[in-house]
């Protein structure tokens, strides 16, 4: 132990608290290292006073032990840290070597001379600054410690860049494995450290992403590529232009297209950020970041799709992955926002931009393939949004699959790197844009973004609550195509043209959006606007709402197919209710009988909250109106009513639930039911409980979360039954909205969803998809006997009212 080290790091305690700033990234570490009885052991790559500095900090933020602090091993006392590599001496040419090895080797024959000591050792990863190296000044280089840094060079990061450090711990390694298996020599001691070497080369590029092109060198690599060149030589011959007028062309399209990504503007970003969140937000609630950072250190090439709530996503999710250590995405853009000033910012915080169509402009179109190319192929993270523009009702909107495509086809070029998408959800107790979108819904043009229009959000801002980012289930490309297509590569080998292609983007498209709505955020605001939607008069006893909040949080905390879910924080039900009413979303009456309520100009407002997680409560919502509708039923025929309904809905709302997982979800759903006194069990009959008893509203209320949805099948399957002779497809879309019109204004259903053309479109897919429809000719849709079968089962569930106004419309 060199005390020294000890007496100098007490002495720049206090400097180095005013120049530093530490944020710590902790991986889901499988052992409470602060609690564990054994050994535990900090590898650091430098022999450096900062970084030990650094890593004290963050070991106190942390509840882990003191680096300074030794460890005794078998009555023998260790230094507590290994460093990898001596400093860079300022004038000599090559640094000294540490004791690493020695050190390692010694802890190793420790293992081997008492049976139950289980050290560990635990990598810390110490980044001042994540500048990729783009940057080739020498000014530049004098703040950039990452490479060969000397104590001179670490004065001058830490004076700079100091309240710019991260320090990551990651995953502890068991050296009683190591003895265990692969024994206690010098070899393995080297070994060991040479792992760590490459560990911390992984960390590296993870955090600060490959090195960046100069943009002028990037453009001009660009337009010699022969793709862009035979796109210019086209141009040119189609238009009649001189090749240099084409290439010009090409080069204003690149300027247009490319970010130009600065590490400086990021750390800035981060500041402001920072005291904006703090602003608006209580709290950002962040799960599975240590799923993504893995997959970063082993190399995959990620491609982020978030679903889209709000222009605060652009910024949200960036800052989130910035503080997850993983480097800050290229982010694809809509050129609507590329105005001044924001398009210069967002351009140098990584967006490039791109247009609403390509069609009709190959030039454009192949320019851009060719820069998102080059931005996969360096290694760059890529991150877009399916739906394309912001979901303007709260539900997931059908993917758009162009941008997917474009990656796909890139990788059948011959990317060697595994790729794999990343779904993310998005989620907020308060969406500063959704009165706009309403006046949208309503029919008002939407506004072009400009600087006034930024300016007039800005002064409508507010306490937004809570932001919830989820990352869901990572999707890996390499391994769903070998599924979908297990010859794809022999294919490409032969020069055949991928036939399989369209469909296989369709389905993985899909599938990214099921593992979005699968890693949806439960809130108080999202949970009582769903729950008071369906209340009579908008209105529930607070105790009443309550109960029902406790019954929708307990359904998913039993076996459920959501494992990604992100569950409402810890607080009581109470506490979420409160919160929700604070956020002035509901109104309460505490001088009566102590209701909550939706007041009537909010209806249609939280309707979007209540969208957000409605897909999560569709099959427990079927449960109750099965059991409702009949009082008593038996398991096996519910089970089997479920399963007719669940292709439908799966497909509206984005779930992708196995048979066996369904059973277990509905096994899991009854469980909750019997257990709140909502149903009872009869050896295998399920009996609902009698409206007398007091349960009986929470069963009710939770059948309600269903009824719109199987109205507007209910509108569309009677269209098609109703008209023996068919229709084709446009007028059947047509005659079910004018009937799903009729419906909402006569019995006042405020939900612009329910009037929303492609939602119904979407089913009429869906339906022909199940073949549960036949085309005749002139391609009139006919109905089958199993639609017949179909539409009578969700006929029982709709309320009488409803059903003859549909069948009268």
């Amino acid at each position: 132990m060199t005390d020294y080290k000890k007496f100098f790091a007490q002495l720049l305690n206090l400097p180095m608290k005013l120049l530093m700033s530490s944020k710590v990234i902790l991986d889901d570490l499988d052992l409470e290292l602060g609690s564990t009885k054994q050994p535990i052991f900090y590898v650091i790559k430098h022999d450096s006073l900062s970084d030990l500095i650094a890593l004290k900090s963050a070991c106190k933020k942390s509840n882990l032990p003191d680096p300074f602090k030794p460890v005794k091993v078998n009555d023998t006392l260790f230094r507590r840290y290994v460093c990898l590599d001596k400093l860079q001496p300022v004038l000599a040419k090559e640094p000294g070597k540490t004791d690493a090895t020695e050190q390692i080797q010694t802890v190793l024959q420790q293992h081997v001379q008492q049976p139950d000591l289980d050290a560990k050792l635990v990598p810390c990863f110490i980044s001042w600054g994540r500048s990729p190296g783009k940057e080739t000044s020498n000014i530049k280089k004098l703040f950039n410690h990452q490479k060969k840094p000397s104590w001179l060079r670490k004065i001058f990061t830490v004076l700079f860049i100091g309240r710019d450090n991260f320090v990551s711990v990651n995953q502890p390694l068991s050296l009683r494995f190591v003895v265990d298996q692969h024994g206690s020599s010098p070899e393995i001691a080297h070994k060991l450290l040479r792992v760590a070497r490459f560990h911390f080369q992984r960390q590296q590029l993870t955090m600060a992403g490959p090195r960046l092109w100069q943009r002028d060198h990037l453009l001009t690599s660009l337009l010699a590529s022969p793709s862009i060149k035979d796109a210019i030589n086209d141009e040119a011959k189609s238009k009649n232009i001189s090749y240099e007028k084409a290439k010009e062309q090409a080069k204003n399209y690149l300027n247009e297209i490319a970010a130009d990504y600065r590490d400086s503007w990021i750390r800035i970003g981060d500041t402001v950020l920072t005291w904006i969140w703090n602003k608006l937000y209580s709290g950002i609630e962040v799960k599975n970041g240590e799923k993504i950072r893995k997959l970063a250190q082993d190399g995959h090439e990620i491609i982020y799709m978030p679903c889209h709530r709000s222009h605060m996503d652009y910024l949200l999710l960036t800052y989130v992955i910035y503080h997850q250590g993983l480097v800050p995405p290229h982010i694809a853009a809509g050129v609507n926002l590329n105005f001044w000033p924001m398009g210069g910012i967002f351009r140098r915080s990584g967006a490039f931009f791109m247009r609403r169509s390509f069609r009709g402009n190959k030039l454009y179109s192949e320019v851009f393939k060719e820069y998102l190319s080059q931005l996969i192929s360096k290694g760059h993270s890529i991150k877009f949004y399916p739906e394309s523009g912001r979901s303007r009702t709260g539900r997931l909107l059908k993917p758009k699959t162009g941008m997917l495509a474009m990656v796909i086809q890139n990788m059948l070029k011959g990317q060697d790197r595994p790729v794999t998408i990343v779904p993310v959800y998005i989620g907020y107790e308060h969406v500063m844009e959704v009165k706009t979108y309403l006046r949208e819904l309503g029919g008002q043009k939407k506004k072009k973004e400009s600087a006034l229009h930024l300016f007039s959000i800005l002064k409508n801002l507010r306490h937004f609550g809570r932001g919830y980012v989820n990352f869901g289930e990572p999707i890996s490309v390499n391994k769903t195509m070998e599924s979908y297509q297990p010859n794809w590569k022999q294919q490409l080998e032969q020069n055949q043209k991928p036939t399989w292609l369209p469909s296989y983007i369709n389905s993985l498209s899909h599938n990214v959006m099921c593992n979005i709505n699968h890693a949806a955020a439960l809130n108080g605001v999202t949970l009582t606007a769903m729950s008071l939607s369906v209340a009579n008069q908008n209105t529930l006893f607070k105790d009443d709402l309550i109960k029902q909040l406790k019954i929708c949080v307990a359904l998913h905390q039993e076996e459920t197919p959501f494992n990604n879910l992100s569950m409402p924080p810890e607080d009581s039900i109470e506490a979420l209710i409160d919160n929700a009413v604070k956020m002035e979303k509901f109104t309460e009456d505490t001088e009566g009988q102590n209701t909550i309520s939706i007041s009537q100009e909010s209806i249609v407002e939280l309707n979007y909250y209540r969208n957000n997680i409605l897909h999560l409560y569709i099959i427990p919502s079927l449960i109750a109106a099965f059991l409702l509708e009949t009082n008593n039923i038996e398991k096996s025929e519910l089970v089997a009513n479920i399963n007719k309904l669940y292709p439908i809905v799966a497909n509206e709302y984005f779930l992708k639930i196995e048979v066996s997982e369904l059973i277990k979800h509905i096994d899991a759903c009854i469980k909750v039911l019997v257990d709140n006194h909502l149903i009872s069990l009869n050896e295998d009959k399920l009996i609902a409980v009698r409206p007398a008893n007091s349960e009986y509203l929470q069963l009710h209320l939770l059948s309600l979360i269903s009824q719109q949805t199987l109205q507007r099948y209910a509108i569309v399957l009677h269209s098609i039954e109703s008209h023996e002779q068919g229709l084709s497809r446009s007028a059947l879309e047509r005659h079910s909205l004018d009937v799903a019109k009729n419906l909402a204004k006569l019995h006042d259903i405020k939900s612009p969803a329910f009037t929303d053309k492609s939602i119904l479109s979407q089913f009429v897919g869906e339906l022909k998809e199940q073949a549960l429809i036949v085309i005749h000719e002139e391609g009139r849709f006919i109905a089958t006997p199993e639609l017949k079968e179909l539409s009578g089962k969700i006929y029982r569930l709709i309320d009488g009212d409803i059903l003859n106004t549909i069948k009268h419309a």
